[in-house]
């Protein structure tokens, strides 16, 4: 089967292939490209590292590992506390200590200032990532009243 174009200058019929003979035109056309490439002076981009560049995520820096281990141990001190205040009870109303509650509230708070700011990997990210998942569930049950 042939599809039939026409030329508006000169209004003559061209009969394009499609079906099994379009493959072959593609490789002819790639090879036209790669021609009109190299007499413009452009180099032929290698794909394999034009693909592992893309979204290339870089380790964290000595300086942003002890922050994220700083800001991990300020968390968990802050779980601590809001733990020794629930073992040892409640005020007179019945509710837990603002206190220890608003430290872990704001040292979750600077986690994920941390965490949206630096996207980087490792294990002290993740570590602090999971630690923030804690916080927030914890803050989460005891403004519900769970406990």
């Amino acid at each position: 089967m042939a599809i039939r174009r026409l030329d508006k200058s000169t209004k003559t019929g061209a009969a394009v292939p499609t079906g099994k003979g379009r493959a072959a035109n593609k490789a002819e056309g790639a090879k036209f490209a790669s021609l009109l490439d190299s007499v413009a002076g452009v180099k032929e981009a290698n794909p394999v590292a034009a693909v592992s560049g893309v979204g290339a995520i870089e380790e964290a820096s000595p300086h942003q590992r002890r922050e994220q281990l700083g800001q991990t141990d300020e968390l968990l001190d802050s779980l601590e506390a809001l733990d020794r205040d629930m073992r040892q009870g409640r005020d007179a109303e019945g509710r837990l200590s603002q206190d220890a509650r608003e430290r872990l509230r704001e040292s979750r708070d600077q986690a994920l200032r941390t965490l949206s700011e630096h996207t980087n990997v490792g294990e002290e990210r993740e570590l602090l990532h999971r630690t923030t998942i804690l916080a927030t569930a914890e803050l989460a049950k005891s403004d519900r009243g769970d406990y």
